[in-house]
């Protein structure tokens, strides 16, 4: 290998420098001032700061709040039936709370228990009360069909939100009483029918006999 003769190669660099087509120096950019962010802008950077540190360690149970809400609404896409049963309970209060409180008029009351004493007169106490049970839910149907469903028990319109609650209560001592004849395999006596027309006149009468 040939020595490298230092002059020729300083004289080649220095060919090289003085072409002008050949950029060895990068032209320095002056970063261009930006502008003031907004005055608004620094309160409420400021009030996130602050809600930050007051919240410190409570993200988790924020986060959990989010995925908790995150699941409920992903379970009302993705269930119907979800949808369906809350809306009908949602109708339901609001039907019980727009609707007027049912009660049987006093002439249909006064007519009932005057064909349940006529039976009970002659012995004939489980028909007085079935009597009593059958006519109040027709009585209840007239009033607001809504409230008995075909399906539905004497139970179950014993519990409807519609009726009053001292309307439940009678209603449900006299499917009782009746459950017990139907299903119980005992015959009302007289003390069965006298509780359940007491208990029904004080509710249709208003104390009324």
């Amino acid at each position: 290998m040939p020595p490298v003769d230092s002059a020729q190669v300083d004289a080649a660099w220095k060919a090289i420098r003085a072409d002008p087509s050949i950029q060895f120096d990068l032209p320095q950019k002056v970063a261009e001032p930006r502008d003031p962010p907004p005055e608004w802008l620094e309160p409420v950077l400021r009030t996130i700061g602050n809600f930050v540190q007051w919240v410190g360690g409570g993200w988790r149970v924020i986060l959990w709040i989010i995925a908790i809400v995150i699941i409920v609404a992903l379970l009302f896409a993705l269930v119907p039936s979800l949808r369906a049963w809350i809306a009908e309970k949602l109708g339901r209060n609001r039907m019980v709370e727009e609707a007027p409180v049912w009660a049987p008029t006093e002439t249909r009351a006064r007519a009932l228990l005057e064909d349940a004493d006529a039976l009970a007169a002659v012995g004939r106490y489980d028909e007085a009360v079935h009597l009593l049970l059958f006519r109040s839910i027709d009585d209840i149907v007239a009033w607001r069909g809504d409230v008995v469903r075909p399906a539905d028990t004497s139970r179950d319109i014993a519990r409807a939100d519609a009726l009053p609650e001292n309307a439940r209560g009678v209603f449900a001592g006299i499917v009782a009483a009746v459950e017990r004849s139907l299903f119980g395999g005992r015959a009302l006596v007289q003390d069965d029918w006298q509780r359940a027309r007491a208990d029904y006149a004080g509710f249709a009468l208003k104390g009324a006999r």
